[in-house]
């Protein structure tokens, strides 16, 4: 596995973003949160994008 020049060696652990229950699908967040319920995944996907524009947005204005 490649990694950065100053970094050393890693373990990389991936996981499915979104996942489905009998609720509906739903994703989880870099920050620890469960987010969902949404009808369908397209939905979720699109409530993801919202998500991380917003996070980001908070984060801008703590910078």
């Amino acid at each position: 596995m490649q990694v950065r020049g100053s970094e050393s060696q890693k373990s990389w652990f991936r996981t499915e973003r979104f996942y489905h229950t009998g609720d509906g699908w739903w994703f989880s967040s870099r920050e620890h949160t469960e987010e969902g319920p949404f009808s369908t995944l397209k939905d979720a996907e699109m409530e993801l994008i919202f998500y991380i524009r917003k996070v980001n947005l908070a984060q801008s204005y703590l910078n």
